[in-house]
């Protein structure tokens, strides 16, 4: 009987759990993995957080961060789809145990994760599409695919280190609001697959002065 998991599942963006993988392999069983050196090694220091959560959910490293000795069966030249196969059902122990796959559909799939693990909508946008990928990339199939597909939201999780990734989808997100002579000020950026974290918080600096500014001047316009 798979292991039963009570922790939130990852919502990290699958490409920072990759980039993490990646970095990992050139790491022996019982190495410390350490956020500083992944930072130096390229890796965005706002994605590091969450991959590692995402790393001991699945139990590649212990509590202490230490490399238990299973990450060479996410090695992408020479996966081993079994053994990840294995690692997926039992991290997500709850989910599994609670349906029969192929479900009819992704929308299926998407409520009864929400409902297993009790998500907010916002993590959902996160954690179920990094767990149809581990899924998938093991060789499971989750869901009919001709069937119905799940609902897209355009909200964003609620964890503040997803923002640049959130930024790389080219969505608009709200950064800030403010109400200023009974009309409410909305101030949006736009950001694209190529903004950095610097622009954004240029972007959201430059935003937060523009809002000071309107709400100095008086102006009944705005």
């Amino acid at each position: 009987m798979a292991r039963k998991h009570t922790d939130t599942p990852p919502y990290v963006p699958k490409k920072g759990l990759i980039e993490i993988l990646e970095q990992i392999q050139m790491h022996k069983q019982g190495d410390l993995i350490e956020g500083d050196e992944l930072h130096k090694r390229g890796v965005s220091r706002h994605l590091i957080y969450p991959a590692l959560a995402a790393l001991r959910f699945l139990g590649l490293i212990d509590q202490e961060d230490r490399l238990v000795g299973n990450h060479h069966i996410f090695n992408r030249q020479t996966p081993d789809r079994d053994a990840q196969k294995k690692i997926v059902r039992e991290a997500y122990g709850d989910f599994f145990e609670s349906v029969k796959i192929p479900m009819d559909s992704e929308a299926e799939a998407r409520s009864k994760f929400e409902q297993v693990y009790g998500l907010s909508e916002r993590l959902m946008n996160s954690s179920f599409p990094l767990f149809q990928y581990l899924a998938e990339g093991a060789g499971m199939t989750l869901y009919d695919k001709g069937g119905e597909a799940a609902p897209e939201s355009d909200q964003a999780p609620d964890h503040r280190d997803h923002l640049k990734s959130e930024a790389e989808s080219g969505d608009e997100e709200t950064i800030g609001k403010a109400r200023h002579s009974g009309v409410q000020i909305a101030v949006t950026i736009q950001v694209n697959k190529y903004t950095n974290e610097k622009d954004i918080i240029r972007m959201v600096k430059t935003a937060k002065r523009a809002v000071h500014l309107l709400k100095k001047s008086g102006d009944a316009h705005y």
